[in-house]
């Protein structure tokens, strides 16, 4: 079998440092036309590979496992051409990103550093089933896009193929496959075949190989993409113990006001955050590169290893360590007088609750709250959808306007408020149904009343236990539920209010709990459940919140 590959090379001379990447999306798409004659030009021999099966290459596609064995063949390649002088930096944005992880515990001794973006390390609970709930919008996307190309799913006739409700409505979802392309994708059908985390998921996952990882990492991600918490997982388990001495030292990572995309301006969702905001990636890429592949330090080596963007604030932050020191996890609890469907009647405080009455919300999931900004990683395969969907601080009110979404808002803050670090709600509830899904988000409401969103989290309550395993609920028994947040650093400002959404659905990028507790893929039935949110000195529902501190600086 043989794969296809395109290789750039400067005018003249040689041999020389080698930049490759590996793309499922088609080596001869402008962009990658564009970075090899922009790398070419710098004086590297820049390399793109399309993935087994896809386009010039031999063999039959199937998403990441060939991706570990193909990745170090290629290394392998690269290494001996005459035009390589043997040291050898991978790079790639999402799956490109992706292909690295996988193949760079094999330890390829030619493999000098990387630059993954915006992805994840985990497969199952960063990306197909964050919190237990099946991520439909992003894994349909993708699995359409790997069979056919980027044209079906983004090009303008995407709407009356399948980029409509009454297409993301189907049921049940396993036929999802054949309803858009006419015909099944396998490695989309093992993804619903395999619901918890086992074995088929666990042999994907980088957080467990990090000691076979010799070559340093370049992480560049956003806060409002959904893999944020995940190149900070991975900067942390990287830098801890695992790896060589010089992967832990040199690993940087960067964290800005972004979404899955390649940063372009300063506004992002309906927020500008200001003139500092937008990043040169491709120039901190060829700082990089030059300092791993040439032994070019410009003052790269003396950078703190991690930098991330403050919103609110609007301003960069260096640091060593993720969360910083000086940060305390403070619990602001959820109050009300029964009726949190009413801003005003409902609110957050560190003060614990008393004796209150609960909320309640039904969710019916022929009806789901609709997704709405946020974490996202799939703007561009809704970009002609019939409803396109923005990612980032997009203002919430026609999600707070409707029944199912539960709010609950701080007084107006007197200081300045800064929180850095992970996000978790602890919920106490119930539920009429077997199964149901439970989401949170936090938003910043500014003086005028806007709400905009900042991060979010689902949890299907079936895997309120770890996502391993599976436990139906007991209909009317309280239980809690943590709901794991993306990591945030935002400056709430003076005057300005703090809001938590909770809801049950997020649709369509996620799949809706239809309440009946059957298999996620061939479920068909539906029924509405009756949820209710507790929140008593018994059963004290709150968001954990990493308070920065003014001694911190």
């Amino acid at each position: 079998m043989q794969l296809s590959a395109d290789v750039y090379l400067p005018a003249s001379g040689g041999p020389f440092p080698t930049i490759l990447t590996r793309t499922p999306y088609e080596s001869g798409r402008d962009v990658f036309i564009e970075n090899g004659i922009w790398w070419a030009e710098r004086g590297y021999a820049f390399v793109v590979q399309d993935c087994r099966g896809r386009f010039n290459s031999e063999g039959v596609f199937h998403a990441y496992v060939p991706e570990i064995e193909d990745g170090y063949d290629t290394l392998e390649w690269v290494a001996r051409q005459a035009w390589c002088d043997g040291k050898i930096g991978m790079w790639g944005r999402s799956y490109g990103a992706l292909t690295q992880w996988l193949s760079a515990p094999l330890g390829s001794p030619h493999l000098t550093c990387m630059a993954p973006h915006v992805i994840c390390d985990d497969h199952f609970g960063d990306c197909h089933y964050l919190g237990g709930a099946f991520q439909l919008l992003l894994s349909l996307g993708a699995a359409v896009i790997w069979e056919t190309n980027l044209a079906i799913v983004t090009g303008r006739q995407a709407a009356r193929l399948f980029q409509n409700p009454k297409f993301w409505a189907h049921l049940p979802i396993i036929e999802m496959d054949e309803r858009a392309i006419g015909r099944k994708i396998p490695y989309w059908r093992e993804w619903l075949e395999h619901p918890t985390r086992d074995e088929y998921w666990r042999r994907l996952r980088v957080t467990d190989q990090y000691g076979g990882v010799t070559a340093p990492a370049f992480q560049q991600g956003g806060w409002y993409d959904a893999y944020p918490g995940s190149a900070l997982r991975i900067h942390e388990g990287m830098t801890a113990g695992a790896g060589t001495s010089r992967a832990r030292a040199q690993n940087r990572a960067l964290i800005g006001p972004w979404s899955h995309e390649v940063p372009e301006t300063r506004t992002v969702g309906d927020l500008d955050f200001g003139p500092d905001a937008w990043v040169d990636v491709r120039e901190e890429e060829r700082r990089w590169f030059d300092w791993q592949l040439r032994g070019v330090d410009d003052g790269i080596g003396e950078d703190p290893p991690l930098r991330w963007f403050t919103t609110g604030a609007n301003r960069w932050r260096d640091g060593a360590q993720w969360p910083p020191p000086g940060t305390e996890e403070v619990p602001w609890y959820l109050h009300s007088h029964g009726r949190a469907n009413r801003s005003d009647e409902a609110w957050l405080d560190p003060e614990p609750p008393g004796d209150e009455p609960p909320d309640r919300f039904e969710y019916d999931p022929r009806d789901p709250a609709p997704s709405l900004g946020g974490n996202l990683s799939s703007r561009l395969i809704t970009t002609h959808a019939e409803t396109p969907m923005r990612g980032g601080p997009v203002e919430q009110a026609p999600l707070e306007r409707r029944p199912d979404v539960l709010v609950y808002t701080s007084r107006a803050l007197e200081d300045d408020l800064e929180v850095t670090g992970p996000v978790e709600v602890v919920l106490h509830a119930e539920s009429s149904a077997r199964d149901t899904d439970f989401v949170a988000r936090v938003t910043d409401v500014d003086l005028a009343g806007g709400s905009f969103v900042l991060t979010e989290g689902i949890l299907r309550a079936r895997y309120r236990g770890g996502l391993s395993r599976t436990e139906l609920l007991e209909p009317g028994e309280a239980a809690e539920f943590r709901i794991r947040l993306y990591p945030m650093s935002h400056v709430f400002r003076a005057g300005h209010r703090i809001r938590l959404q909770i809801t049950s659905s997020c649709f369509p990028r996620f799949s809706r709990n239809l309440n009946t507790g059957e298999d996620v893929g061939t479920g068909t039935r539906m029924r509405t459940a009756r949820n209710t949110v507790l929140h008593s000195a018994a059963c004290p529902s709150h968001i954990r919140l990493p308070i920065r501190t003014r001694s911190s600086g």
